[in-house]
């Protein structure tokens, strides 16, 4: 009785944790305005849901798997952009991929020219 209560608690942990943790997000987060000179790689929406219930339950891993095929298309940085549609307020999380090989990009929010 004790090991299987035991293989069944293994069993939950392992699979409330199916990635690492410390594996670092594939790209910087930024915002429009510091990526403005960059090069556009690609545009990746999101899921659909709804305002007033909160984000879809796939946002976080649909936000790591963007950020790993954007880096596999060539991006450095990526910023999220949230879209609203309709009367009942759907929302859609949308990527913006960028390249910014060779451009000074700002390190603090400090650091950007007033609009």
């Amino acid at each position: 009785m004790k090991i299987s209560l035991l293989l069944v608690a293994m069993l939950t942990v392992a699979g409330c944790a199916p990635y690492l943790s410390s594996a670092p997000f594939p790209l910087e987060v930024s915002d429009p305005i510091s990526v403005r000179q960059c090069r556009l790689v690609g545009k990746y929406p999101g899921p659909y849901g709804y305002k007033f219930w909160g984000p879809p339950p796939v946002l976080g891993d649909f936000k790591y798997r963007t950020a790993v095929k954007a880096r596999e298309a060539g991006a450095t940085h990526i910023f999220w952009r949230e879209d609203t549609r309709g009367y009942y307020g759907q929302t859609r999380v949308t990527g913006y991929a960028f390249d910014c090989t060779g451009i000074a990009m700002p390190k603090y929010y400090e650091d950007l020219e007033p609009y």
